[in-house]
């Protein structure tokens, strides 16, 4: 696959792809981390999700001519491998495997925007904060102990994330980690106990 893409080095605050844009394929995240972000009309930018080695985005069309529905954005020095159209409809053909995998990583992306509509769909900031952080868990891989790095993740990310202020974020981030539920740090977030934040949106 590698073969068939154009490898490119992004820099930090690159645009891998852009709002209203017409599209051509997908880029692989091979090293660094990408968020993609929505801008409204009135111009206030809304992050949608964290992508990191191994997803893609340019999605949800890979073919056809369309318009990009929100930006990818390097945060940080990216090195991407740029599958355009020709190449993907290649390897399609050469291969049902990637095919399989490139209608399954899509409906992954479908799922994760999906959640996070839902979450803005007039839940509190408390209730939209634990049902992020339960998805990024679900995405995470889990230490041997039972908890959740979630890796280079800021408050005001997550503020962008689910339309929230920081300082919203700061009380509930301090109320979860009084609870022992999770650990935080300048860039860094554990989650000690995902059954406990599950229960949260219970409550």
């Amino acid at each position: 696959m590698v073969e068939t893409g154009n490898l490119v080095l992004h820099q930090n605050r690159d645009y891998l792809v852009r709002q209203d844009e017409i599209g051509n394929g997908i880029h692989i995240i091979m090293r660094g981390m990408v968020e993609s972000t929505y801008c409204g009309p009135q111009g206030r930018e809304l992050m949608l999700a964290m992508w990191h080695s191994g997803d893609f985005v340019g999605a949800p069309y890979v073919l056809g001519d369309h318009r990009h529905n929100w930006s990818a954005r390097a945060v940080g020095r990216v090195e991407a491998l740029h599958l355009d159209q020709n190449a993907i409809r290649r390897l399609i053909a050469q291969s049902p495997g990637f095919a399989v995998a490139l209608i399954e990583c899509l409906g992954f992306k479908g799922e994760t925007y999906s959640t996070l509509a839902q979450t803005l769909g007039g839940q509190k900031v408390a209730e939209r904060l634990v049902l992020l952080l339960v998805k990024l868990c679900e995405n995470a891989v889990q230490d041997a102990n039972g908890s959740i790095r979630l890796g280079r993740i800021t408050q005001a990310n997550l503020a962008r994330m689910i339309g929230a202020t920081r300082q919203s974020i700061s009380l509930v981030l301090c109320r979860l980690q009084e609870e022992g539920i999770i650990t935080t740090a300048a860039t860094t977030m554990i989650v000690n106990d995902l059954r406990a934040l599950r229960r949260q949106l219970g409550d």
